[in-house]
């Protein structure tokens, strides 16, 4: 299986996704249709809906399966959020600024335009997500939502360095073959938060893989196809 992941992934993370999880990796390389931080980001261009990947126009990498889009990303908000579309379940979780090819997919309308960005899905009803107006839009679908906000879940920007914007945690994290994966070191986050988390995946028996002595890189999640 292959996994499109932004091309800032450090060593020790793609190796772990090579080796102990024997994936592929597409790394996506920056772009300049969109600010730095969010460059290189899978939930960016990309977007799996019911095991089909649909892709903007100008998407970095493009596969032959990929259902291509009507719209193009573009730098500013809301052309930056497209594709950012999220699925739990049957639930497909977007805002009103999504592709017209997708659009028609969406269940539940969120106000937060970076829906995937704001979601880590873990199972085929629950989630963590670090938007409080999601946070409240899926407790009303009865979907089984913990909410995660913090400030040590960090972008990069065009050099690699920590940028002054914030992370979230969808984009810090994905789940695969049962592990619940940190694009970090979990003990860098608020205990409180870390808490919240461990509880998480107690409950949905996800093991969690941090990476030790890093801090939590928001890469924008990881598409597994």
């Amino acid at each position: 299986m292959n996994i499109l992941i932004d091309e800032r992934i450090r060593n020790k993370e793609e190796d772990f996704l090579k080796n102990e999880l024997n994936l592929n990796v597409e790394k996506i390389r920056l772009s300049s249709f969109v600010y730095p931080e969010i460059s290189g980001h899978s939930d960016i261009f990309y977007a799996k809906i019911n095991n089909k990947i649909y892709c903007s126009p100008n998407a970095p990498i493009k596969n032959p399966s990929f259902i291509i889009g009507k719209e193009e990303v573009k730098n500013t908000y809301p052309d930056d959020v497209k594709y950012n579309i999220c699925q739990i379940g049957n639930n497909i979780i977007g805002s009103k600024y999504a592709d017209k090819e997708i659009i028609k997919y969406i269940n539940i309308y969120v106000k937060q335009g970076y829906a995937k960005c704001n979601l880590s899905v873990t199972g085929s009803n629950s989630c963590l997500t670090s938007d409080i107006g999601i946070y409240k839009e899926l407790i009303k679908h009865n979907i089984d939502v913990t909410y995660i906000d913090d400030d040590n879940i960090h972008l990069l920007d065009k050099n690699n360095n920590i940028s002054k914007m914030k992370g979230f945690i969808g984009g810090a994290s994905f789940v695969f073959n049962n592990y619940f994966v940190v694009f970090g070191d979990i003990n860098n986050l608020e205990e409180e938060n870390k808490e919240k988390i461990l509880n998480h995946l107690e409950k949905y028996k996800l093991k969690l893989k941090t990476f030790e002595d890093i801090d939590i890189i928001d890469y924008g999640g990881a598409i597994i196809y």
